[in-house]
């Protein structure tokens, strides 16, 4: 239900939190490790998980992300309100209506509760806005306006139905990003949204996955005539994608309500509105074609944590299990046998330990390695034949040097691949042992069977 989904939001941001702050300390954590761990490979393993990159970038994100600045433009009707209600999957209000003029613009912070999940700048398309007097156009106070707000991207709406003459929004749009560039000294990333696929001819079939081929081939002949003008009036564009928009509402009792009745409802209804029925059409590419197009990283960001926390903490998870995998298979590959066995199952307790603190959970070394243990049977002593059996795998070395360590270093990436997975299935998707088990059997024949 949407009021559980907004509940399970802010649980997730806070596990990103608890992640961060687990993040912070894992220097600490390394450091400390026994003295059993060569000084080169802690060295080696500090430089692969806190010199990652990309996994820095994310977590810098966590502390500093910030609502994106978006800038909408389209003629009235176009559902700019529906399209972000359909990019964050919930109903938010626009609240806090910060400046509002007879020009037909609007600032909006829209909110989840207390959470600010966009800044909209709300515009109406340039032919219909009005200027506040004879001293200065609608279009100069737009302007104004616009710089003012400074966005991270502009988007055009425009209507898949109503084909209409939108040669002055886009001779607007052109000046806007020209006076943007030469103001800022950057870019400013344009989206052009084909919003409302869904009232497209034929009308009956609302769910994108019925959407006949028919319709499919009008919604991309709309998009082609649009881009056409767009290409002639020499406006640079990032990108053109049409969208449905489309959700219907409920309130948590179960009455649906069209939504121009929702500000009639009273509060507690409005705020937890659930979904009666998601019609969205290619809102997952909008959000994609986005974050592209959006150039500061950290209204990227925003825009993940307002969209896509869940895929936020998804990235986190598969991002740290592939840097994991590969510290594994490089200390595998170490000549002598059975010394890597400690190592390896350090390397994949952090892992173990950083997946469960994503989850909420602050649980120690020790218990990550029993969690390990649990993957192998009774005692963890089936695990432990396997890591036996693996070592045994580089006496292989004396015969043909080389062939055992490769063996080695491929089980090892297999094995904390495997047990990146199972551990996601237990603390973050909160199954038993029993399913996080079967997940590891799973993801370890899968591996192989790949190689």
């Amino acid at each position: 239900k949407e009021s559980k989904m907004k509940d399970d939001k802010m649980k997730i941001e806070q596990r990103l939190h608890n992640m961060k702050d687990f993040y912070v300390k894992a220097e600490k954590m390394i450091d400390s490790l026994p003295d059993a761990i060569p000084e080169k490979t802690r060295v080696f393993i500090k430089d692969k998980v806190l010199g990652d990159k990309d996994l820095k970038r994310l977590m810098e994100g966590i502390d500093s992300h910030r609502p994106p600045r978006i800038f909408l433009i389209g003629r009235t009707g176009v559902g700019k309100s529906s399209l972000i209600n359909a990019l964050c999957g919930a109903y938010v209000a626009p609240v806090s209506d910060t400046r509002s003029c007879t020009t037909g613009a609007s600032v909006y912070e829209c909110k989840d509760d207390d959470r600010v999940l966009m800044e909209i700048l709300d515009t109406r398309g340039i032919a219909e806005s009005e200027s506040l007097d004879e001293s200065i156009s609608a279009e100069d106070m737009l302007m104004e306006q616009i710089n003012e707000f400074s966005p991270d991207v502009a988007i055009l709406m425009l209507n898949c139905t109503h084909r209409d003459d939108v040669n002055s929004d886009v001779e607007f749009l052109k000046k806007v990003a020209k006076n943007y560039a030469d103001t800022n000294k950057l870019k400013l990333p344009i989206v052009v949204v084909v919003n409302k696929c869904d009232e497209m001819a034929p009308t009956r079939f609302k769910t994108p996955t019925d959407y006949p081929e028919s319709k499919i081939s009008k919604i991309n002949e709309v998009v082609q005539y649009y881009k056409g003008i767009i290409v002639r009036n020499g406006l640079k564009i990032d990108n053109i994608i049409a969208v449905s928009s489309l959700i219907d509402w409920q309130t948590p009792d179960g009455m649906e309500v069209d939504v121009d009745s929702i500000d009639n409802l009273p509060k507690y209804d409005i705020d937890n509105l659930e979904i009666a029925f998601d019609g969205r059409f290619k809102i997952e590419e909008l959000i994609d074609i986005l974050e592209e197009a959006i150039l500061d990283f950290e209204a990227q960001m925003g825009l993940r944590m307002a969209a896509r926390l869940n895929e936020v903490v998804n990235r986190f998870v598969k991002h740290l299990t592939n840097i994991f995998s590969g510290i594994s298979a490089t200390v595998a590959l170490t000549p002598i046998p059975f010394s890597d066995i400690y190592i390896l199952l350090i390397i994949q307790s952090i892992l173990v330990s950083l997946i469960a603190a994503l989850s909420g959970r602050d649980i120690s070394l020790e218990t990550a390695k029993e969690f390990i243990f649990s993957m192998g049977g009774v005692a963890g002593l089936g695990y432990a034949f396997k890591l036996v059996a693996q070592q045994a795998s580089k006496l292989l070395n004396g015969v043909w040097p080389g062939a055992g360590s490769a063996v080695s270093s491929g089980v090892a990436f297999v094995g904390t691949a495997a047990i990146g997975k199972a551990a996601v299935a237990y603390y973050i998707e909160d199954r038993s042992i029993e399913e996080a088990k079967k997940k590891f059997e799973e993801v370890k024949n899968s591996e192989r069977s790949k190689n």
